[in-house]
């Protein structure tokens, strides 16, 4: 049996995953790009393989063409907007998500984004590095109030997180659960009374199936001039044309993303800007959180296949 690996990171920090794939005889192919692959990469990758332990690549109707002996996609994550679902369905193959694995390694990492933009922390360090004494002056995340959108295993511990930080909780969920909102504290609002009461916004919601964004440049306005937006979540949920808008006439006070339109994101005008903190799609990349989900992924494989060793 071949499975085709397309993160770089599985395994990266513990062997056992990729030993017990090898102690039953499957043929494991790594990915030779070192990099997300692209469509074309990926047309090329799948042929003959029975299974894929599937990074943030894209798995398209394209991509299933060539698949021809595919049966189970492994995703190594929990996002599976990267993955053509109708297709994959009407083929019988099935798909698995490595579920709970990374949360507190995105909600750890979504408070490290809310620091770094609010005080500025790249900006400093960069100036140090260039042999330049600058101080700026941010805001403090204590006591501010926070729109969290997305009250899932990520969100509630990104509130948990925040709790220390004595701040108010505005929440929305599609499927709120009013009776763990009302035990923490959580003020269930609309989007838009959220995108003006906050002073913090950070989104935990799965992207839109249709590709529409969730922020345009009319949630941008409503607003205020010192907020701040963090996105820990999907790319596609924000409106990338008007966030750099808004950045450069400085309608918001910043913008901490992990995720970009079109990955790997190399746009030095959006990176340059100076009220923006940004990092390559990492929130996940903690060695705990990358063991776990390797583990997880292969146990979903074995499942699969109803390997019991």
């Amino acid at each position: 049996m071949k499975v085709l690996i397309t993160s770089n990171s599985f395994g990266k920090f513990d062997e056992a995953p990729r030993e017990r794939m090898l102690d039953l005889g499957w043929e494991l192919l790594d990915n030779r790009y070192h990099h997300i692959m692209s469509e074309e990469e990926m047309m090329n990758e799948v042929p003959g393989v029975d299974a894929i332990i599937l990074g943030s690549d894209i798995v398209s109707k394209r991509v299933l063409d060539k698949a021809d002996k595919l049966k189970i996609i492994s995703r190594y994550g929990v996002g599976i907007d990267n993955i053509d679902t109708v297709e994959v369905e009407k083929r019988g193959i099935a798909v698995t998500v490595t579920k709970n694995c990374n949360t507190e390694a995105v909600a750890d990492y979504t408070i490290a984004l809310m620091l770094a933009t609010l005080r500025h922390v790249c900006n400093v360090h960069s100036s140090l590095q260039k042999g330049i004494w600058k101080k700026e002056t941010g805001m403090d995340l204590c006591h501010k109030t926070v729109g969290v959108f997305g009250l899932g295993a990520i969100g509630r511990q990104v509130v948990k997180r925040l709790k220390g930080f004595e701040c108010k909780i505005l929440g929305y969920d599609i499927f709120a659960d009013e009776e763990y909102c009302e035990k923490e504290g959580i003020c269930l609002l609309s989007p838009q009374e959220i995108f003006k009461q906050a002073d913090i916004i950070t989104l935990h919601v799965p992207g839109n199936a249709d590709g529409t964004h969730f922020i345009t440049q009319q949630e941008l306005e409503l607003m205020k001039p010192e907020a701040v937006l963090i996105n820990t979540a999907r790319a596609s949920l924000i409106d990338e044309t008007a966030m750099v808008q808004a950045l450069r006439q400085k309608r918001i006070y910043g913008y901490g993303t992990d995720v970009f339109d079109g990955e790997p994101h190399m746009d030095p005008e959006f990176i340059g800007l100076n009220n923006v903190v940004c990092s390559p799609h990492t929130a996940a990349v903690s060695v705990e959180a990358v063991n776990t989900m390797s583990h997880a992924a292969v146990e979903h494989l074995m499942e699969y296949f109803g390997v019991t060793k």
